[in-house]
């Protein structure tokens, strides 16, 4: 258990860092780059010429920095730059910054193409690319949600709308890489059939058709699937074997290496890694050396070779190409404290879990602070907008007044009997603006109070996130440190004759047992992995006991059900028993679970001795159970009698 962040850790590393491999360069590169050479020495349209150069930047931008910077001058330098089309030179800066790993100046550039390319009907593939981009190098700082919104509101639907068939099915497998990235395999499963769908419109070599193959073959390697996962690893090698020096290749040896890794097929896999290692070595593609340094280092750890999978880890940080990210150099000072514990060497351990844990706080400062610095910049934007309405209000109160002067005055000279007209209608406009005050007024508190509302709706939800994550945390950490830590003591007393004393084994026993029930209860596994259904009855099977029988009920319990919901509905029923064992004195509980269609509805129900609901007040318990059913914009009702038993009903829509 002590590794098992490790699947999820290459899974992350896989989107955060492929994706940067997955351009759509031709597979057979040397065509590919005579063709731009041809180009570039024809000498007959000077346009022609500076685009191939770009395409020139941005072939050596993964690979060979200087190549692709010198590339790039030759267009920042030309005085015929401006026949470019705008924003196709700041979308290729972008591509130089994100491969140099500046992404704050890359985020730039896409930011400063995009506006220029909206109105732009030639250029519509670059546009889609720049706002893919774009989202894709803010990730670390804004989360996956932001790519996923790109990709599904702007950068799909653009390519429909402009009937580009390579970009909409590259999209999709993004999407569904994007999907994986957070284990929601079938989600990705989805996306990465569309993109098999728009495939057959597409020749039989594109670039677009081997990086989706090789998306699934990962995601059929999680699930893990490696029958279905080999028909697409045979696939991508027969589209990449005809072309031996292209960039695909090391991609390719990496999902080889994962099919062979899902078969236990260790030493193949490793023979692939290698393989994987010198082309990538050759062709100076660093970020995907490095994830295959990773899998290999998995591959170490499914074979209990931790002194290896520790030297591995060590090369990765040595040669400091992922470790430049943040994320990536905490989750290798995770597993080096992992794999340092299981060598038995404690002080490197907890020295590189401190890393990683200095380091996380690090992040979650840099976090905070841009969160300060984004909101301060809405605040001064609206303190600027209400100084505007302040001098335009001012302006044209100012201009009312010079009116009504000269009015008066003309109608001073004409009649003096006009001067009574006007008194009245000063007075009625009085009236008026005190009315319009008055219901401004009024509409300001209630604004107040509906803000005030949802401040509070606010601070309790976030209570409840506190408390489930802080939960989480303890579990991870119970589990993960102090479960290890007693199994080896138990190992060590058992092997030992002088320790065999059945007691000390029990004790050491039951302390494992209480605390895997304690780590259970505070984030039990069985929900994330199983479900709600599998979870529930797990829960009633554990807190049956000799004088109390639980009976779990399901009925047509969907496995989509929202991850909150389900754990919401969890605690429910958890605080619901324990409400039970401690005041109910019962014999019997029964709990159901049931949906349909849309509503789904938990019932717990106890022979206990009840309670009058108007002479009992609602404890922290039922308090919990309200609350939690209120954050999911369900209902709670509670039935009790003295002497009658209780049941609790809750219902939800989902």
């Amino acid at each position: 258990m002590m590794f098992r962040t490790t699947f999820l850790l290459l899974v992350l590393l896989l989107l955060g860092n492929v994706c940067k491999a997955q351009q759509l360069i031709p597979i057979d590169e040397s065509r590919y780059l005579d063709q731009i050479d041809r180009n570039i020495k024809s000498g007959k349209d000077q346009g022609i010429i500076l685009q191939n150069y770009l395409l020139l930047s941005e072939y050596w931008a993964p690979s060979d920095s200087l190549k692709s910077v010198q590339a790039l001058n030759k267009v920042l330098n030309s005085p015929k730059k401006d026949v470019l089309s705008p924003g196709l030179l700041d979308y290729y800066q972008g591509i130089f910054s994100t491969h140099q790993g500046s992404k704050a100046d890359a985020a730039k550039f896409y930011g400063k193409a995009i506006k220029q390319l909206q109105d732009d009907p030639e250029n519509k593939g670059v546009l889609i690319r720049a706002l893919y981009n774009q989202a894709y190098v803010q990730i670390e700082d804004r989360g996956y949600d932001l790519l996923v919104k790109a990709l599904t509101e702007k950068c799909i639907p653009l390519s429909e709308k402009a009937n580009n068939t390579e970009l909409l099915a590259y999209c999709y497998t993004q999407l569904g890489l994007t999907f994986m990235s957070v284990g929601q395999f079938d989600k990705a499963e989805e996306y990465h059939n569309k993109a098999l769908s728009q495939l057959k419109k597409l020749p039989a070599d594109s670039s677009v058709r081997l990086i989706t193959y090789l998306n699934i073959v990962s995601n059929y390697c999680y699930r893990p699937d490696s029958k279905t996962a080999k028909v697409y690893l045979d696939k991508a090698k027969a589209m990449v074997q005809h072309y031996p020096d292209s960039q695909h290749y090391a991609n390719y040896y990496y999902q080889e290496a994962m099919y062979h890794t899902t078969r236990e097929d260790y030493p193949k896999a490793l023979g692939s890694l290698d393989a994987g290692i010198r082309l990538a070595k050759a062709k100076k593609q660093f970020k995907i050396l490095h994830l295959l340094y990773f899998r290999m280092y998995n591959v170490y750890l499914m074979q209990k070779d931790y002194l290896k999978a520790r030297q591995q880890l060590e090369l990765v940080l040595k040669e400091n190409v992922l470790g430049k990210e943040a994320n990536n150099r905490r989750v290798t000072y995770t597993q080096l404290a992992a794999v340092n514990d299981v060598l038995g060497r404690h002080k490197e351990a907890y020295h590189w879990m401190k890393r990683s844990n200095d380091l996380g706080d690090s992040l979650n400062q840099q976090k905070l602070v841009q969160k300060m610095n984004e909101y301060e910049i809405l605040h001064k934007t609206s303190e600027k907008q209400k100084t505007i309405n302040r001098l335009e209000k001012d302006k044209k109160e100012s201009e009312l007044m010079s009116k009504n002067k000269n009015l008066r005055i003309t109608i001073l000279a004409i009649a003096l009997g006009l001067i009574l007209i006007i008194a009245i209608l000063i007075y009625l406009t009085y009236r008026k603006q005190q009315k319009l005050n008055q219901q401004v007024k009024i509409s300001h508190q209630l604004d107040l109070l509906h803000m005030e509302n949802e401040k509070r709706y606010e601070a309790t939800k976030a209570v409840l996130q506190g408390e489930e994550q802080e939960r989480q945390r303890i579990a991870q950490d119970l589990h993960d440190s102090m479960g290890g830590m007693l199994a080896n003591i138990r190992m060590s007393i058992s092997s030992n004759e002088a320790y065999r004393a059945t007691d000390i084994v029990e004790k050491i026993d039951r302390s494992i047992s209480e605390m895997r029930r304690i780590s259970r209860n505070l984030m039990p596994e069985t929900l994330k992995n199983l479900g709600l259904e599998t979870a529930l009855k797990e829960l009633c099977e554990s807190m049956t006991h000799k004088h109390l029988s639980i009976q779990f009920e399901a009925f047509g319990v969907s496995d989509n059900i929202p991850f909150p919901i389900q754990l919401a509905l969890y605690r429910i029923a958890q605080e619901s028993i324990s409400n039970v064992i401690k005041y109910a004195q019962a014999n019997n509980v029964i709990v159901q679970i049931s949906q349909d269609g849309k509503t789904l509805a938990l019932t717990v129900e106890d022979d206990g001795v009840g309670f009058d609901r108007s002479r009992i007040t609602y404890g922290l318990g039922l308090r919990n159970i309200e609350n939690r059913a209120r954050l999911m914009n369900g209902k709670v009702d509670i039935h009790s009698e003295k002497g009658e038993g209780t049941t609790i009903n809750v219902e939800c829509h989902v």
